[in-house]
């Protein structure tokens, strides 16, 4: 099976815009998310994001306080955001 540049680029930016969803569902979340799901969307971000990103989302989500956590949650999505659009990949 042979995908065009388009196609892949297609599949490229919904796999960034699923994976962005989770991640923005996770930062309203009123208790700790460090779940499967928020873990795999992390996992697809990698190639638009450095690790350092990530691990500060994942470690945020764990916390146990909850301003702590919401505060880390929406700095590290932010600037996870902010690498995925200066990469090239597709945010709306």
């Amino acid at each position: 099976m042979t995908f065009t540049k388009d196609a892949t680029a297609a599949r490229a930016a919904g796999t960034i815009e699923r994976a962005l969803n989770v991640l923005r569902e996770a930062t309203a979340a009123k208790s700790r998310v460090q779940t499967r799901g928020v873990s795999l969307a992390l996992w697809d971000l990698r190639p638009w994001c450095p690790d350092e990103w990530l691990v500060a989302f994942w470690e945020a989500a764990g916390s146990d306080h909850d301003i702590g956590r919401s505060q880390g949650l929406h700095a590290a999505y932010n600037g996870i955001v902010r690498q995925v659009r200066s990469s090239g990949g597709t945010v709306k």
